[in-house]
């Protein structure tokens, strides 16, 4: 049996009306993807000047943008140093007038075990 010209036409309306929903679908996702990455890094949860890489966990398609990330970072400044860095960045945050829209996010200063430097933990998340 044969497909009539009008089941043909369904067929093809409804894969470009599924393939332009996924699009849609895609297009959004990048776009909160790109905005989480920009507020995380400029205003919320910027990575320490002094610090080093010393681990990076993250649950969706990239660090420090959708989903949860926490990165680890060490440095030779003390800790007061470091969290003051982190209150000076909130306090710019909050007097530019941004709001959480949304990100998320907390910064965790320790003494180092050795007691020489800092530990800073940065905890962010985005559309979770």
């Amino acid at each position: 049996m044969e497909a009539t010209r009008n089941q043909t036409g369904c067929l093809k309306t409804t894969v470009i009306m599924v393939g332009a929903s996924f699009a849609f679908i895609c297009a959004i996702l990048l776009l909160a993807d790109i905005k989480c990455a920009y507020d995380i890094e400029n205003w919320w949860a910027p990575l320490y000047p002094n610090g080093e890489t010393v681990e990076v966990e993250y649950d969706l398609f990239r660090a420090r943008a959708l989903g949860l990330t926490t990165w680890i970072m060490e440095s030779t400044d003390d800790v007061e140093t470091a969290k003051q860095f982190y209150r000076d960045k909130r306090l710019e945050t909050l007097n530019a007038g941004k709001t959480r829209g949304l990100a998320w996010s907390e910064s965790f200063v320790t003494p180092l075990e050795n007691g020489e430097g800092s530990r800073i933990v940065l905890t962010s998340a985005c559309g979770t």
